[in-house]
């Protein structure tokens, strides 16, 4: 699939950021403190995206309603997860994976199963006009509440190119089937090093 993304025609700095929750704060940051920012942010949740559109972040972001994998499918079922007794708008426990028993006992259920559209990060990167990207590299931020192998996985050979990378590092038992740390850590080994652990999200920066 293809995308119709307008990049700027200056050099620029490349953000990815997958998983924007309902606010999309990571991708609000990084716009206002880079000036020379090109944010490209991925949501699979169709509710979240309709309230990322209504922050209007910019011509210097481009959201891509989708979820990341590692997959040829078009489509995958995804689960809109929300704590019952509390914010039901803030859906950014959803997930492709279903929560645990143990989640649920916390009063998380899943809304609604719904089947939206997945790509994969390199069909994505395939498209960026990489000789006006600074250094020719890209930071990247995922947090997917456990498919973060699935959305590394998926960098295929643009991990080469990854500079800097913040990723959710465990669920906690929340969801059925999450990814492990260590398979990130094997994909990544090649390219990067892990500068940072703090038990929720890791930090990677690209070998020298």
């Amino acid at each position: 699939m293809k995308y119709e993304i307008n990049f700027p025609e200056e050099e620029f700095d490349l953000f990815i950021d997958v998983g924007l929750s309902h606010n999309a704060p990571t991708s609000a940051e990084f716009l206002t403190h880079n000036p020379t920012s090109f944010v490209i942010g991925i949501e699979p949740n169709p509710n979240s995206c309709e309230r990322v559109r209504a922050l209007e972040l910019g011509k210097r972001f481009h959201l891509i309603e989708a979820g990341v994998a590692n997959s040829t499918k078009e489509t995958m079922a995804f689960n809109i997860i929300a704590q019952s007794d509390g914010d039901i708008t803030d859906q950014g426990t959803s997930s492709f994976h279903k929560p645990s028993e143990l989640f649920e006992n916390d009063g998380y259920e899943v809304l609604e199963t719904k089947e939206v559209p997945v790509v994969a990060l390199e069909t994505i990167l395939d498209q960026v006009p990489w000789e006006r990207v600074n250094n020719g590299v890209f930071r990247m931020k995922s947090d997917t509440q456990g498919f973060e192998d699935e959305v590394v996985a998926s960098l295929g050979k643009y991990m080469s190119r990854l500079e800097l990378l913040q990723i959710e590092s465990s669920t906690a038992g929340q969801y059925d089937n999450a990814s492990h740390h260590d398979k990130v850590c094997e994909l990544l080994e090649p390219y990067m090093v892990q500068v940072k652990n703090d038990g929720w999200n890791a930090w990677f920066t690209k070998k020298k």
